[in-house]
């Protein structure tokens, strides 16, 4: 049996990635949701993973230590980063934000709604599509 592809959450706020995680555990999809608390520890992982097993990197904008914007500007850069699917799931609706992100690459920009229920819909809609419909390709990568 193929490994399930990861979905990786870089999540600082503790309330978010539990409602993130719950919402992915009900949904019972092939997937294992890899939380990150940071943008470095992110970085880090990238480093040891293979794309291939990357079905969408989840990230907040404001994380700490490397920000959500200077991770997509480093993804921008590298040719094999670049292809990763990625979005940015955050509190900001700040038109500048959404802007840079999509400048630099960002594959959707979900801001996180304030109401639990419509929380869950969010990301069970995101869920859905990243690991569920749509197809991505092989990488043929080793660890970036």
């Amino acid at each position: 049996m193929a490994k399930p592809r990861k979905i990786i959450l870089a999540e600082h706020n503790e309330g978010d990635a539990s409602l993130t995680q719950h919402a992915f555990k009900k949904l019972n999809l092939p997937v294992e949701v890899v939380r990150v608390h940071h943008g470095q520890e992110l970085l880090q992982l990238l480093h040891s993973e293979s794309l291939d097993n990357i079905a969408l990197i989840m990230m907040e904008l404001d994380l700490p230590q490397v920000s959500g914007l200077d991770i997509l500007k480093r993804f921008y850069l590298d040719e094999e980063l670049r292809k990763l699917p990625t979005m940015i799931f955050t509190n900001s609706t700040n038109e500048a934000d959404v802007l840079a992100c999509y400048e630099h690459g960002v594959n959707a920009y979900v801001p996180k709604p304030v109401d639990a229920m419509k929380f869950e819909e969010a990301v069970s809609a995101i869920a859905n599509f990243w690991a569920d419909i749509n197809v991505l390709p092989s990488y043929n990568s080793h660890p970036v």
